[in-house]
């Protein structure tokens, strides 16, 4: 079986004129959270949400998303993929870790991921700084989770018999999930027996990343099957076969657009995106799925099969308000029964 999950990245308003408008951006908020708690209805197992800064996002603290969807809905598993630890301290990832996992009664998901350079850039937070506050926070985290009192000695923490509350709902504590990209972060997270998600490059050189993420998780004795592994991927609908090529196109001039938008320079390969049909050894073609909802669903379920993946973390490339509306519907009511009925080993 192959999980669905809604990837959120909480894009901006499209009409780039009501970015400035506070009554047109409160709106889209409620438009947004009127969305998301309609799929408490749709075939989806989830939502995650996506912390950035500075830039083209609305989720700055997505944790708040979280609490306000959690109050509306009933279902869905609720996550951040993930929190960017280098902004903040460990005992505060953990407390509100903690409570959200009440106040969502138990349907938490935990993600942390180190952050993304060019923001971090914008206020100061060196790659070396963010690695170093990544890693201590996570040694911290892992031992909050599963000890009432905790000491750490680091090089940006100090503290002794600290107590953290609350406890978790989820005991010994909701899952734990990260994103990796390269074979190293991928068998860490293996070791410490966490989730994880992995996008942008092709399923077979996904499917490499977590060749080591099973070495290393199979070496520590934890978990490593397909209910571990995730892929995230857009999807782009189209009404006849013949209009992919045009959808792949769109999808790539929606994620130039994210870029433009957002903080700090622009990745090298970002130029290409005004180039579709050239391809980038970064960002894999099949990063863009697109096609009628039968291609879209037999596209995933081979690569989630070709990774070992059990879950399938969607973003959509829409961002006019009913075309994102009716990829929602058309992914839960024909898209996700067929994932659901997929096999995965």
């Amino acid at each position: 079986m192959i999980n669905p999950w809604l990837f959120e990245f909480f894009h901006q308003p499209l009409d780039v004129g009501s970015r400035t408008d506070p009554q047109a951006v409160h709106d889209h908020f409620r438009w947004y959270v009127d969305l998301w708690t309609r799929a408490d209805s749709r075939a989806f197992e989830g939502i995650f949400f996506s912390e950035h800064h500075f830039g083209a996002a609305y989720s700055p603290s997505p944790n708040l998303l979280i609490s306000h969807v959690a109050a509306r809905t009933s279902r869905l598993r609720l996550g951040v993929l993930g929190s960017v630890t280098p902004y903040t301290t460990p005992w505060r990832i953990v407390e509100e870790i903690a409570m959200l996992d009440h106040l969502t009664d138990g349907r938490l998901e935990i993600g942390v991921v180190s952050g993304i350079p060019p923001e971090l850039a914008v206020v100061g937070i060196s790659p070396q700084v963010a690695a170093e506050r990544h890693a201590e926070i996570i040694d911290v985290l892992d031992a909050a989770l599963k000890n009432a009192v905790i000491t750490h000695h680091g090089t940006h923490w100090n503290f002794d018999d600290l107590e953290i509350l609350p406890r978790c709902l989820q005991q010994p504590s909701p899952p734990l999930w990260t994103a990796v990209r390269s074979a190293g972060s991928a068998e860490k997270a293996g070791r410490r027996g966490w989730k994880a998600c992995g996008g942008f490059l092709s399923a077979k050189e996904v499917g490499e990343v977590f060749d080591a993420y099973r070495h290393g998780a199979e070496e520590a004795g934890q978990p490593h099957g397909p209910e571990q592994i995730a892929v995230r991927r857009m999807v782009t609908f189209v009404d006849k076969p013949s209009q992919q090529r045009e959808a792949v196109h769109r999808a790539k001039r929606a994620l130039l657009d994210v870029l433009q938008s957002s903080a700090g320079s622009l990745p090298p390969w970002a130029a290409l995106l005004d180039r579709p049909d050239e391809s980038i050894a970064a960002l894999s073609d099949e990063e863009f799925v697109s096609g009628t909802a039968q291609q879209v669903a037999e596209q995933l379920i081979e690569q989630c099969q070709v990774i070992g993946a059990g879950h399938l973390l969607v973003a959509f490339s829409e961002r006019d308000y009913d075309r994102l509306e009716a990829s929602h519907e058309l992914f839960s009511s024909e898209v996700a029964p067929l994932l659901r009925e997929a096999s995965v080993v």
